[in-house]
């Protein structure tokens, strides 16, 4: 920041951080095609790197957040807890005469 700040490089300093769950991270896959991926964002780099670059313009709605749409793995997600209710349910029922 302080090298982008002097001058001394025209390339700003990444300061996003990503984590990735329940997966190995990094691998050959984007981490577009991850399960789950979150990506923080330090208001106070951003705004240091906006302070230097000029490009100062901060307000709370300039933060967004996004949350991923259902897709098919969340609905598999959901069959999946609809089964383990329903084998636990079995598992509960006293067993047939015989």
């Amino acid at each position: 920041l302080i090298l982008f700040q002097k001058g001394q490089t025209t390339t700003p300093p990444p300061f996003e951080i990503f984590f990735c769950f329940g997966e190995e991270w990094p691998d050959q896959k984007p981490k577009e095609k991850k399960l789950i991926t979150v990506q923080v964002v330090p208001v106070a780099a951003r705004l240091l790197l906006e302070m230097f670059s000029g490009e100062l313009s901060w307000s709370a709605d300039s933060i967004p957040l996004q949350i991923s749409h259902p897709d098919l793995k969340d609905k598999m997600v959901e069959q999946f807890k609809e089964l383990h209710q329903l084998w636990q349910n079995q598992q509960q029922l006293p067993p047939p005469p015989a």
